[in-house]
């Protein structure tokens, strides 16, 4: 499979993921029958090497003769529609207009067909979605991964006037992923960019495991205080088709309560329930024995788990982190064992079986049920399993 990187330490906006798929090897003569097919007024591209505190990048332009006008979605639907771009091109950019009209239509309070866009209305962003896309296929990125996004903080003037940083229509389109301020002001992340890396991005997340292939750097119009470059990591990985999400770690360190407690709040937190947790031992800055509770969450499970974990535990903080959990394709089988089932949970790579784990519960029912040891139950389940499967 065929994946795409991008660090976004230097933000996003949709000429710099355009600028780096052209820096990558996307001909700039593809982009142009690209716009040719969308027959949109007068369309010049233009890609300039360019240097950012001493790295080479390619900054992208484009040139237009705009009308006059603000467009609605049903316009920029119908432009994309009447092109003879590929469905999946077609399908994906105007998911991402759609993205763009339902955080405005949030900002401003109001239906999705009365949004009339600005910025992102205008011919060189409809270059910049539509393009990016078309991108995506020619260099053949089957799935697109994106690091933290810096955002920036303070003001910046658009249509609307005066607004913070980052731009309400943004706020609303990162909803959910994960990004930072950074130590320096000013907009690093469009909307533009945000509506194309959230509706494109099947993770956020540091580099993935992959074997590089090319790289390419796409500029930004400003000098900043670190290269202004959007960097696209292009490679493959031999890992296919496993399931991935999204889940937040929750951690704190207690040297100050009765370990009694421990086995209690365990008890609470499957409760909830969460995915996993753990109680390890640590060495404290004073040399006390504490110990590190590492809790395991679904992103919508945060509140009540951080309720339990105050409430139940001295604890004065706790540490907040989301990371992206692989895992391997599940499937639940059943052995008869002594005359009783027991369930298997099975793992599967590139559809084949590597993991398989009888359930603790039924093994021990049987267990006490035969007299047998667990251990030995555990490897009868799993001999029954492997010589009735063909997959192993």
């Amino acid at each position: 499979m065929k994946i795409g990187f991008i660090q976004g330490n230097a933000g996003a906006s949709g000429d710099m993921l355009l600028g780096a798929m052209v820096d990558a090897g996307f001909p700039l003569h593809e982009l142009e029958k690209c716009t040719e097919q969308l027959k949109l007024p007068a369309v010049k591209i233009y890609a300039d090497q360019v240097i950012r505190k001493g790295i080479t990048g390619t900054k992208l332009t484009v040139e237009c003769q705009e009308e006059d006008q603000h467009r609605h979605l049903h316009d920029i639907e119908e432009i994309i529609n009447k092109s003879n771009l590929s469905l999946r091109i077609k399908e994906q950019a105007i998911k991402i207009f759609r993205a763009l009209a339902t955080a405005e239509a949030a900002v401003h309070n109001c239906a999705i067909e009365k949004v009339h866009f600005h910025e992102v209305g205008a011919v060189d962003a409809i270059v910049d979605i539509v393009g990016s896309c078309y991108g995506l296929e020619y260099l053949g990125i089957e799935e697109l991964f994106c690091s933290p996004l810096r955002v920036g903080f303070g003001e910046v003037k658009c249509a609307h006037g005066i607004l913070p940083v980052p731009a309400p229509a943004t706020v609303q389109l990162l909803t959910g992923i994960p990004c930072y301020a950074g130590d320096y002001d000013g907009e690093w992340v469009t909307p533009t960019g945000a509506a194309i890396l959230s509706t494109l991005c099947a993770g956020w997340m540091e580099m993935p495991f992959l074997t590089i292939e090319k790289t390419g750097c796409g500029a930004g119009s400003n000098e900043r205080e670190i290269p202004n470059l959007l960097r696209l990591v292009i490679g493959k990985s031999n890992i296919q088709n496993l399931p991935a999400n999204e889940i937040e770690v929750l951690e704190t360190n207690i040297d100050d309560m009765n370990p009694e407690i421990l086995p209690y709040l365990g008890e609470q937190l499957l409760e909830i329930p969460v995915l996993d947790f753990q109680f390890a031992p640590v060495v404290m800055k004073k040399g006390r024995i504490g110990t590190k509770i590492t809790v395991l969450i679904e992103p919508d499970a945060a509140p009540q788990v951080l309720e339990v974990i105050f409430r139940e535990t001295s604890t004065l903080g706790i540490r907040r982190s989301r990371v992206k959990r692989v895992c391997l394709t599940r499937e639940t089988k059943v052995v008869e064992v002594y005359g009783e089932p027991i369930r298997i949970k099975v793992g599967l790579l590139n559809e084949r079986i590597v993991q398989i784990a009888p359930e603790y519960e039924d093994c021990k029912l049987v267990a006490k049920t035969s007299g047998l040891p667990l251990k030995e139950i555990y490897d009868l389940a799993k001999k029954i399993f492997k010589e009735k499967d063909e997959n192993l």
